[in-house]
């Protein structure tokens, strides 16, 4: 084939059979012009459904195409015919004699191949609405393949875990919801949000406690080589966390920890510090731990200085982690009754927020989700 060619003909014997195409053949040949009048489209005729299932069910034997391809240019056209077969066996598809050769169109010949991991090709998540609130639909192991992945990718985000108690705060203050709004994941720590998404019909997948997303995020981010920032929590609480969460792994990069007074975070120089000792040690997670919504205020005012790390505000997790303070039983977190656990250990404390405030907002979320469904 000559690969000056500029346009195609086809031969004689197909103008023949296929007279009624004669606007393509008119529009192919010449020129001058580069599109088909509407008077070329009302001659054009379509193939029919039976057709086109009989050309892509037809046997390869079957395929016995008869091609001519003219040359227009300064010397003679010259016509080829298409081989039967190629050098590969497949029927009906024309060679050039070089490298420049191009395959026929097969079925589905449009649909990408996947390259890459298949959780690249799937949807994010949708999220559930309890009280006007988004949940991400995720489980603990999806929340910590984001971040991971993320990270390799250099970017961060902000992940905020809200249970019926941060629920009811929420919706006593706009200001804090259209803050809240800014965050990269909210998921559930609290057994009623997840019986509320069941009492809606648009279930969560488990609930993501931030006192075990603490210890199995820090096991990843170790195994992929990520560092941490433990910020916040009671004196001694960060640095006795640093180094329980050392002893679980070995491999894990400390950036730092830190724990500032009460009232820092109405200091400018005070949080100015705080923003200088992250962007300077860089880490990958940081896990800011004031309790609920002082750590969200914080995390907003400084995740601008490291946008390639993720905040996460994990309240009393650093108690917890240094041993400080114990966690209920598996038993009792399962069954939604941990709360019961940390009131017997702090009644003086947590009953007005538990009984007073938090108990009847569980009711109400409850039937509330159950009459929307």
């Amino acid at each position: 084939m000559n690969n000056t060619s500029t346009t195609k003909e086809v031969s004689e014997n197909q103008l023949g059979e296929r007279s009624p195409d004669r606007a393509i053949l008119n529009f192919l040949q010449d020129g001058e012009r580069n599109y088909l009048t509407q008077m070329d489209l009302t001659q054009l005729t379509l193939p029919s459904s039976t057709e086109i299932t009989g050309g892509l069910t037809m046997a390869p034997a079957a395929a016995n195409p008869n091609y001519s391809v003219r040359i227009e240019s300064d010397r003679p056209a010259t016509s080829v015919k298409a081989p039967l077969r190629n050098s590969r066996g497949e029927p009906g598809i024309a060679r050039s004699g070089g490298g420049n050769a191009r395959r026929a169109h097969r079925p589905l010949g449009l649909v990408p191949r996947r390259s890459g991991p298949l959780t690249r090709f799937l949807r994010a998540p949708a999220k559930v609405e309890l009280m006007g609130i988004g949940i991400d639909r995720l489980t603990e192991k999806q929340v910590i393949a984001r971040v991971i992945s993320t990270i390799r990718d250099g970017f961060g985000g902000w992940i905020v875990t809200p249970n019926v108690d941060h629920l009811r705060i929420i919706r006593q203050r706009p200001d804090l919801l259209a803050m809240l709004s800014q965050a990269s994941l909210m998921v559930a720590d609290g057994m009623p949000l997840i019986w509320a998404s069941r009492l809606k019909g648009t279930p969560l997948p488990e609930r993501v406690a931030g006192a075990g997303l603490i210890l199995t995020l820090t096991t990843a981010a170790a195994k992929a080589g990520a560092s941490i920032f433990l910020l916040g929590g009671e004196p001694g609480d960060a640095e006795a966390a640093a180094t329980r969460l050392k002893q679980l792994n070995p491999a894990l990069k400390i950036a730092g920890v830190a724990c500032p007074p009460p009232g820092f975070e109405s200091d400018p120089l005070q949080m100015a510090e705080i923003a200088n000792a992250l962007h300077s040690s860089k880490p990958d997670i940081v896990y800011a731990c004031f309790g609920f919504p002082k750590q969200e205020f914080v995390i907003h005012s400084l995740r601008n200085r490291l946008p390639s790390a993720w905040f996460l505000g994990l309240g009393g997790s650093l108690a917890i982690v240094s041993g400080r303070t114990r966690r209920a039983p598996r038993w009792m977190q399962r069954t939604g009754i941990e709360w019961a656990w940390r009131l017997g250990l702090e009644p003086r404390r947590l009953f007005q927020r538990y009984i007073i405030n938090d108990l009847p907002f569980a009711i109400r979320l409850l039937v509330g989700s159950a009459v929307r469904r």
